[in-house]
């Protein structure tokens, strides 16, 4: 029997991917925990998580648009409660069951934290030593951790597979959505199905669940319950201590994974930037990694604001633990995001992270369903009605440098961004209509006063009398602020490790003169804006006037509907920046008459552009069609036959001609060249058939992640990229239709048609060796 287990197992392996699944299925429904289910558990671990395309199993390549059965066969492989999660709690029945996971294939913070010893008390009884260094080397993992940890690592450790716009939507990110509603539930009264209470391979925690860096809370705030069931009197015994984290010990390992794995950040120093270069490869954040982490904070903030109304107190710690290690997280993920992202609109991704981040109320009672399963109401999220209070101002307090020191950040990089341009024009839209939301820059600024200038407030403790003289100054809707204060200002010195960080307030003076500089460039972006649409708007309508018009329309020859796309995105563009000349001018305390600025429309916040973002499955049409219409004063300096493939022109042609080209040109490439170089006839004739020689430019990252500019040099090469167009497809076949109509076969036009294009090629190529033209 255990040995038609590993037959059927290794031959699996080479199924199709549904047959695997379901050989798979089978075996794991049918087999009972034995040795060699144990033995066969990290192979198929490393079947499914394997670097390459070709040997793993695509979780993060296939999609619903694209593949829907196997998109659908992975998710019921994969869920919750499906065959992969039985074999995990079928080998659970050994509780010494352990997987050694080597220490190298984390990512590096994590592996300098756990060698420190600096590391959260969930890794405590996982520490694997070399018995004669005595160093740190794995970590010994129970099946389910095992397989959560290998699940978070996919994502980090795997970015040799380029993320487009199409994969979003895979089954990963599906999978990542229905983990974290399963393990972590928002509603208090849910438990993790199914139940395993006589597990005991989890040890009852000793004290109370610390990180490498202090929850930001004031003292009163810091005696909370521990993740292992004991309260701060010892009340409870050693069996309740045992059977209450064993209730909770998935849900633990579930959030603890996931925000040490996808919210890993490299601090690089003097000391460790030669190490980090010579010993690991560098590891950016993708797209899909941002997005997920999205997805990450947004449930977490759900499921953290539960703590208070959970009946569970084990429950109840472990919500309330969420949002302190996410919050520390968070930041030093966001802030790496800020100063390492390219200057271009895909950082709209980072910043509706960071907003989603800073604004906690939105998510009380948030459902992650919409981010897994994009339905048409793409509006649900923006018309949440959750808005700031009162109840929110230790959050801000807690978070402060959240708010402004990455705003900071973020506000320079707008000076440098062309804001005429419709991406950009939005990104600061929803910068400064989130900022200038009710309570919340009253709150933010009233804190910067007390940390810069209430010294003696700040030296006390905020739990002792303070000066009621003082009160008023830090008081905002008759909450007194002294001592959320307090926390703020310990919030930036914990938060901003280095020893000479020194607090730059958002509302100085130099900051100030800074906002006005930006007030004056998105006036003026706002003009330019407004010109280019009446310029365009008056081309368009010139290029459609006359017969010729009206038969190229017909023909389906240029590309209207993109000017009429473009046009409209462009009308929007001069509303979203009088929108943000309102809103930054409520945010900094600009009087708006001195910028000379008119009281600016509504602006509905419900658009797809600036809904949830990227949680639409049109999202991927979306960027395609930008990326297709036409630019303003912007030149392409790739290679021109990678150019997008436009709309008159045909997919399938194009890509066609190009593999044909490609061969041919490395077939004969070096004849190609001697023939361009040539002075006799063939040279003239090559000169008029073949591409010149040009000069493009691309990006390349290096090893600190900061892009530069490779020159390269293309050589005479063959195009057939014009044989791609929709023009030249319905002229042949019109030509075609009509040699047919006088009888000619189609192999006769063929003839004619090479032999026009040889005689006009052969002709010019002639001239100019004449020099007649």
């Amino acid at each position: 029997m255990a040995h038609d287990i590993m037959s059927q197992f290794y031959t699996s392996l080479n199924l199709p991917l549904q047959d695997k699944l379901l050989v798979l299925s089978r075996i794991i429904e049918q087999s009972s925990p034995n040795k060699d289910l144990q033995a066969l558990f990290p192979q198929l671990i490393s079947s499914i998580f394997s670097p390459t395309f070709q040997n793993g199993w695509g979780l993060r390549t296939v999609t619903n648009e694209v593949n829907k059965y196997d998109f659908d066969a992975l998710i019921s492989f994969f869920e919750p409660m499906g065959p992969m999660f039985q074999l995990c709690y079928k080998l659970l029945s050994d509780p010494q069951l352990k997987y050694n996971l080597p220490l190298n294939l984390l990512p590096l913070d994590l592996q300098m934290t756990l060698e420190r010893g600096r590391c959260p008390q969930f890794y405590a009884d996982m520490l694997t030593t070399d018995s004669q260094s005595l160093n740190v080397v794995a970590l010994a993992l129970n099946p389910f951790d095992y397989y959560i940890l290998n699940f978070a690592l996919h994502l980090v450790n795997n970015n040799q597979n380029k993320t487009t716009w199409e994969n979003w939507n895979s089954v990963y990110f599906t999978l990542a959505c229905d983990y974290l509603m399963h393990f972590l539930p928002s509603d208090p009264n849910a438990t993790v199905l199914p139940p395993i209470p006589n597990y005991t391979g989890k040890v009852p925690m000793a004290a109370p669940l610390q990180t490498a860096n202090r929850p930001l809370y004031s003292p009163s705030l810091l005696l909370i319950p521990d993740l292992s069931g004991t309260s701060m009197n010892n009340q409870h015994s050693h069996t309740t201590q045992n059977q209450s984290r064993n209730e909770v010990w998935r849900s633990e390992t579930v959030l603890q994974i996931f925000i040490d794995i996808w919210m890993s950040v490299e601090q690089f120093n003097s000391r460790n930037m030669e190490l980090y270069q010579r010993n690991c490869q560098v590891v950016c954040s993708s797209p899909e990694r941002v997005r997920t982490v999205r997805v990450l904070v947004k449930h977490l903030h759900s499921f953290s604001s539960k703590h208070l109304s959970d009946p569970a107190v084990r429950s109840s710690a472990l919500r309330k633990y969420a949002r302190q290690i996410m919050c520390v997280r968070a930041y030093h993920y966001i802030k790496h995001l800020v100063t390492t992202w390219p200057l271009d609109a895909s950082f709209r991704l980072v910043m509706e992270l960071w907003l989603s981040f800073i604004q906690p109320w939105r998510y009380v009672n948030n459902t992650i369903s919409q981010d897994r399963s994009p339905v048409a109401n793409n509006q649900r999220e923006e018309a949440n009605c959750n808005c700031l209070d009162a109840s929110f101002t230790q959050f801000i307090a807690e978070n402060f440098p959240s708010y402004t020191c990455l705003f900071q950040l973020v506000l320079p990089r707008f000076m440098r961004l062309d804001l005429t341009a419709y991406k950009n024009a939005v990104m600061l839209f929803r910068l400064g209509k989130v900022f200038s939301q009710q309570h919340l820059i009253p709150v933010l600024r009233n804190l910067e006063l007390g940390i810069t200038e209430s010294g003696s407030i700040l030296s006390s403790s905020p739990d002792i009398n303070y000066n009621p003289g003082l009160e008023h100054s830090y008081t905002y809707n008759g909450i007194p602020l002294h001592k959320w204060a307090t926390i703020a200002k310990q919030a930036i010195s914990e938060l901003n490790l280095a020893a000479n960080y020194e607090y730059e307030p958002v509302w100085g003076d130099n900051t100030r003169y800074f906002a006005s500089e930006l007030m004056k460039k998105i006036i003026s972006a706002k003009a330019q804006s407004e010109n280019f649409v009446e310029e365009f708007s008056r081309n368009i309508y010139l290029r459609n006037q006359g017969i010729w018009a009206s038969f190229k329309h017909f023909l389906m020859i240029g590309n209207q509907d993109e000017d009429v796309i473009f046009l409209e995105e462009c009308k929007k563009v001069p509303t979203y920046l009088n929108a943000s000349i309102h809103h930054f001018s409520s945010i900094f305390g600009f009087n708006e008459n001195t910028f000379a600025t008119n009281e600016p429309p509504t602006i509905e916040d419900n658009s797809l552009d600036h809904s949830s973002y990227i949680n639409s499955t049109s999202f991927p049409l979306s960027i395609t069609s930008k990326l297709r219409s036409k630019p303003t004063a912007v030149t392409y300096m790739g290679d021109p036959d990678l150019m997008p493939i436009a709309s008159y022109e045909s997919t399938i042609l194009v890509r066609m001609f190009y593999q044909i080209a490609s061969r041919l040109n490395e077939i004969y490439g070096n004849q190609f060249t001697q023939l361009w170089n040539s002075n006799d006839l063939s040279g003239y004739i090559a000169r008029e058939v073949l591409q010149s020689p040009c000069v493009i430019q691309t990006y390349v990252k290096d090893t600190t992640n900061h892009q530069n500019i490779v020159r390269q040099e293309l050589p005479p090469r063959l195009s057939l990229r014009r044989l791609g167009s929709h023009a030249f497809v319905i002229w042949v076949t019109i030509g075609y239709f009509m040699f047919r109509l006088f009888s000619f076969s189609g192999f006769s036009y063929v003839l004619i048609i090479a032999f026009i294009w040889v005689s006009f090629v052969f002709t010019k190529a002639s001239s100019k060796m004449l020099r007649l033209i």
